[in-house]
Parts: C-alpha cells; structure tokens; sequence
C-alpha cells in the first residue's frame, strides 16, 4: 500500500512548464567566419578553423579556440596543423574519450588529426581510406566513428576506431550523401537526413532504416543536435540564399515530427554545432555577413505553460474510450497505469485531441499521464466500467 500511495503521490502531484530557449553567449574569440567546425570536449566547447570571403578575398584559418561555459568566456588554443597549418575549411569532427578527431577539410584532403585537451597539442593520425568525406557530418556510439562519404562509386558509412587508428566499412549509404547533411545520435541509433529523407543507423545490424520524412523547408545544410532524448534539426537552406530560421524536433520512440519557434538570431548557412553533456550550442556561419555569435539551446528553459482549465478527459466513468482535449497543446502522449503501477497504455497527438481506445482493459480505474517533451505535465484518474 505505501509503494501505491508513493506512486500515485509521484504521479498526480507533478506538474511541469516548457520551453524552447535560444540564450546567447559571448561571441566566438576570434571574427565571424563559416565552413568552421566545432566539438563538445570535458566541460568546453572547442571550434574553429574555417573560411572568410567576406572582404573579396578567399582565406582560411587554423585558429582553434576554447569556450568556458563556466565562466562564459573564450580562450585561444594551438592552431590546427592539417593543410601545412595553413588553415582549412569544411573538416570532419568527433569527440571520443575527451579527445578531438578532426581532420579530412578541403584542403587537408584525407589527412587526420587527434587534439588533447589536457595537453594542448595536435597530433597526426593515419590518413583516411581513399573516399570523400570533406564537408560530411560524422557521429559517435559506442566509442567509434560513424563517417558517411560521397563522390564514390557508392557512397558508404566508414567506421573509425581511435584504438586502432582504423578504418573500416560498414554499409552502404541508404541513399546518395551530400554537403553536411546534419546527424545526431539518440539512444545509440545513428540519424541522417539526406534531402528531406531521413534514416535511422542500428549498429548491432550495420543497418539503415527509413523513417517518417523530414517535414521543414530546407534540405540542405541543417545543424543535426539531439538532447533529452529527441532529436532536432536546426535551420538550412532551398537555394543558396534560401536560409530559413526553423527548427524541427524528432521523436524516436513515435517517429513524429514537431515544429518548434524558429531561433531567434539572423538566418545563416554553414554554422558550427557542439555538445557538452545534453548542452547544445550553435554559432558562427554566414548569410554574405560572416558572424561571429554563439549561442546554447535548452528545449526545456520556459515559455510554455500547461494549463488544466484548457484540458478536458471525457467521459468517466467510460465504456469503450476516453476522449482527452487540450485547447493549449497540439503535441502531447497519454500514458496510462492501472492501480499497481503497470503501464497499460501509451498514445499520442498530434493535433491536441486523441481517442483513447479502451483495449480489451478491464473494469476499474486507471492513472493517466499528459506527457510532451518526456516529461509529465498533469495526472489524475479515470474509470473505465
């Protein structure tokens, strides 16, 4: 009885508000430039790198800089050494065990580099297999590599595996691979937007699987970042000068896709992403001014409140279904538990009503969920008889 009253306490006391926040750090330690690349290392952001053609002119840099989100500030670091340390654009970064490997840019061709943190020193690793990688975006699970290339005769998924300094192949691509096509990782699944299709990697079967098409306007150039649990696509571009400002949020465990508001800062192509821990950042880039801004995302920061006065379940005592009916939220689940505890139920919306079948359930009351975002908004109980 203690551990039913604990469970009910739990449930039907939880109340929530949300959000999706754009908050603006301090801007990069350098000037703006695109084409740059960034990682999320310990407790620091490392980016740079990167190409300026604002001034007429073409330039690349090999600068590399370290952001403190402690202290909200940046601090230079050793210049990247592919390219004869003459700079680069467009190169390849994952973080494996506090370490960077970045390397394979325009102009670094299959060359590739390890960075320590700890030592503030580059170190040059075996050169990558003979196919394209410039300008892709690789992904990490379980401590290796995830590298898609194109300009091949079939564009394949390489594996890296920085205990070995190896390189293998694992599958082909689901489809041709183009210019930083945005992944992120959740729940040790690879994802991967080419175009507006979008796929899921398995690494237990070296696998790719189609899943629900991306919706949003732009299939080129979108920053791919994942953090509690969902997946997101932030910006990109139709046409060259086509940049749209949205931001697009995946659900594994549904296959659904929601629109957020769009970010708040000047539309622009070819930006930097990073992660520490679940903390998304997203800076730099261009739109023919190059910028230097950076800023962290947090879906969950505050901006949209549930309200129970706009929320109806209906009717209860119920015989076959239970209608639920938010005048506030278009995306939400329903979770429902018997009286022990057990989840019984699960269903989503995605236009702020559902249907909520009754299923063979048998007679008594139940404990329902409203859940968005993966997080409980109201509970309370209804009967089935």
């Amino acid at each position: 009885m203690k551990t039913l009253l604990l469970f009910i306490v739990l449930i039907c006391g939880t109340q929530f508000t949300y959000a999706n926040y754009w908050s603006r750090k301090a801007d990069f330690g350098s000037f703006g430039r695109h084409r740059g690349v960034a990682i999320g290392l310990g407790n620091r952001v490392y980016a740079g790198t990167g190409h300026l053609n604002g001034d007429g002119s073409d330039e690349w840099y090999a600068e590399w800089w370290a952001y403190d989100p402690a202290t909200n500030s940046w601090a230079q670091k050793a210049d990247y050494i592919g390219n004869n340390s003459n700079g680069d654009q467009d190169l390849t970064a994952i973080a494996i065990d506090g370490k960077a490997y970045v390397g394979m840019g325009q102009w670094s061709n299959a060359t590739h580099f390890c960075y320590d943190p700890t030592t503030n020193i580059w170190t040059q690793l075996s050169n990558a297999p003979g196919d394209w990688f410039t300008n892709t975006d690789p992904f990490v699970i379980d401590g290796k590599g995830y590298y898609p290339s194109y300009l091949s005769a079939t564009d394949s998924l390489y594996m890296y595996d920085p205990a070995f300094d190896s390189w293998s192949v694992v599958c082909a691509m689901p489809s041709n691979v183009g210019h930083r096509n945005g992944t992120f990782v959740v729940d040790g699944k690879g994802y991967y937007k080419i175009g507006f299709s979008f796929y899921e990697f398995d690494p237990s079967i070296s696998a790719w699987t189609a899943k629900a098409n991306f919706p949003g306007t732009a299939p080129n150039n979108n920053i791919g970042l994942s953090q509690n649990g969902y997946g997101y696509y932030i910006g990109g571009y139709l046409g060259w000068g086509d940049m749209y400002p949205e931001v697009w949020r995946y659900n594994p465990s549904l296959d659904l896709w929601e629109e957020l508001p769009d970010y708040p800062f000047a539309k622009r192509r070819w930006a930097v992403k990073a992660k520490i821990g679940d903390r998304c950042y997203m800076g730099l880039g261009t739109n023919g001014t190059n910028f230097g801004d950076f800023w962290e995302f947090d879906q969950f920061a505050s901006a949209e409140e549930f309200s129970i006065e706009q929320f109806k379940a209906y009717p209860s005592p119920a015989i076959d279904y239970i209608n639920f009916k938010s005048e506030v939220l278009q995306h939400f689940e329903i979770v429902m538990y018997d009286m022990t505890g057990q989840q019984v139920g699960r269903a989503a919306t995605e236009n702020g009503e559902m249907k909520f079948n009754r299923n063979g359930l048998p007679s008594g009351t139940y404990l329902y969920q409203v859940v968005r975002h993966g997080n409980v908004l109201h509970s309370d109980k209804v009967v089935f008889n």
